[in-house]
């Protein structure tokens, strides 16, 4: 059974998840044969996403490609790329589980910032204009009686905007606000610099499902079995990433042989990802999402002007179908294998909430 995954975005993590369970032996476990296709899905994605270029944005191009390039699932697309297909009369493509699930990040501020008012005339790291954060950023701001565009400074840059990065500008008085993975915010606090937003505190029990897996509607229907395979693969990789110290020479080893000869030189010259990121890491166990954390997240796209205002929470069950993650589950749920790897990560679940 065939089965071609790409990525929406050009980070090379964005198909990370999917090499290792070919890696592992997961497909082939499963019953499937998966061919990875890595930065095909948006050939332009590279050149876009660099500081200073057009805003990035996958509306118009991500059924366009699958297409294009034969792509059957995706597990990394933004979660209102399907309903703005939706409004431009692109009915094919579904959500049909969840990728990162929950945000392992919190907006932390510099010791004179204790609140999003605060921010007026400070400087923001970001990654790039346009993306996830960005929109975040502006609703906050917007919220807070401060323009985006007039009050404060952008700081772009992998450096300034990567939560696994922009703790040291933040350190360093570089910018004056930041989103920060979670592991290095208690250090800052302990410096004094204040949370501005808990994405974990405030998102529960709904999650973040900011990046969902898709498919199209047609392949989903002609092919439920090979779903539910994939599906079956992919929480056992979900599962096998969190699992530190014991997994991670693994995870080590898929990451660098995914950033070697990268296309994206930044890829290639960009650290591995640390141990500490992993246990806490935004991967659903069961696979799934909640379609209340979707529309939260929906709100906040047709607040920014980026998602058009037809779009209502009614739309929300017509593009997510969970049927076969959920079957999928069910059956995993019951096996030896997942029944140890819950216990293992169980005193995690506790600490982090998921």
């Amino acid at each position: 059974m065939k089965l071609r995954v790409g990525n929406a975005c050009w980070h090379a993590f964005h198909v990370q998840h999917a090499l290792l369970c070919r890696e592992a032996g997961f497909y082939d476990q499963e019953g499937i044969d998966v061919e990875i296709v890595h930065a095909k899905i948006n050939p332009k994605a590279i050149e876009s996403s660099r500081p200073g270029g057009e805003r990035y944005d996958e509306v118009g191009t991500v059924l366009r490609d699958m297409i294009a390039y034969g792509i059957d699932i995706i597990p990394d697309v933004h979660v209102r790329t399907p309903f703005a297909e939706r409004v431009l009369g692109h009915d094919e493509v579904v959500i049909i589980g969840g990728w990162r699930n929950h945000y392992g990040g919190t907006a932390m501020g510099a010791p004179s910032v204790k609140s999003m008012g605060d921010l007026k005339g400070k400087r923001i790291g970001d990654w790039y204009k346009g993306g996830i954060h960005t929109l975040w950023w502006e609703r906050q701001l917007r919220q807070a009686g401060l323009s985006p565009d007039r009050d404060v400074e952008w700081k772009i840059g992998y450096l300034y905007g990567s939560m696994r990065e922009a703790w040291k500008p933040l350190q360093r008085g570089e910018t004056d606000a930041a989103i920060v993975q979670n592991p290095w915010v208690p250090t800052l606090l302990e410096q004094g610099y204040n949370k501005l937003y808990d994405f974990d505190q405030e998102t529960k029990p709904y999650g973040r499902p900011d990046r969902v897996t898709v498919a199209r509607r047609t392949f989903v229907e002609r092919n439920p079995e090979l779903i539910k395979r994939f599906w079956k693969a992919a929480i056992r990789g979900y599962h096998f990433m969190r699992i530190v110290p014991e997994n991670f020479p693994f995870q080590r080893y898929v990451e660098a042989k995914l950033r070697t000869d990268n296309p994206d030189k930044a890829e290639c010259l960009r650290d591995l990802t640390p141990m500490v990121m992993m246990e806490s890491h935004f991967f659903p166990l069961d696979g799934q999402l909640t379609e209340e954390g979707v529309w939260r997240i929906l709100e906040e796209h047709i607040d920014a002007g980026v998602l058009a205002k037809s779009v209502t929470w009614s739309d929300v069950a017509k593009l997510i179908d969970q049927a076969l993650v959920q079957e999928a589950w069910a059956e995993m749920s019951q096996t030896d294998e997942v029944k140890r790897s819950l216990e293992r990560l169980q005193p995690v679940i506790e600490r982090v909430g998921y």
